[in-house]
C-alpha cells in the first residue's frame, strides 16, 4: 500500500510542475558575478531580460524572446529549487581573487531562492545548466 501511495504522489507531483502547471509570470531569476575587475548582474523574466556590466550604468534592457525564455524554463525544471541554498560550490577561487564570486537566485511567487556564493564559471553542477543558458541568453543580448 505504501509503495502504491509513493507511486501515485509521484504521478502527480511530477504531473504538476509541468510548464502549463506553473505561473510562467511569477518566475524571475537573477545571476550576479563581481570581483574588483568584474560586474555582471543578469535579471530575467518571460517578458524582459535585462544585462548590467558596469555598477554605475543602467544596463541593457531587451525583450525575451518565447524561445530563450522556454529553454531557461527547460533547464530550471530540472532543479530542486528549495534546495537551492543548500548547494556547494565545486571549487573556491573566489576566496583569493581567482575567481568573480557569483550567486543565482529564483524568485518565484514572491519567494526568493538563493545560492550560497560560488566561482564564477564554474557553478555547482546542479544549476550549471541553468547558468549557462542564463549566461548565453545574456551574451547574444549584449
Amino acid at each position: 500500500m505504501k509503495y502504491l501511495f509513493l507511486i501515485l504522489s509521484l504521478t502527480f507531483f511530477d504531473n504538476s510542475c509541468t510548464e502549463s502547471n506553473i505561473n510562467q509570470d511569477a518566475i524571475s531569476l537573477e545571476y550576479s558575478a563581481q570581483s574588483r575587475g568584474i560586474y555582471k548582474n543578469i535579471k530575467i523574466n518571460k517578458k524582459n531580460i535585462s544585462v548590467k556590466n558596469k555598477r554605475e550604468t543602467p544596463g541593457l534592457n531587451k525583450t525575451c524572446s518565447a524561445v530563450r525564455w522556454k529553454n531557461i524554463l527547460k533547464a530550471l525544471k530540472s532543479i530542486n529549487v528549495k534546495n537551492i541554498p543548500n548547494l556547494k560550490a565545486p571549487s573556491q577561487n573566489r576566496f583569493f581573487d581567482g575567481a568573480a564570486i557569483a550567486r543565482l537566485k529564483v524568485i518565484y511567487n514572491s519567494k526568493t531562492y538563493e545560492t550560497p556564493s560560488f566561482d564564477h564559471g564554474n557553478p555547482p553542477k546542479e544549476i550549471a545548466l541553468l547558468v549557462k543558458e542564463i549566461l548565453s541568453t545574456a551574451k547574444n543580448i549584449e
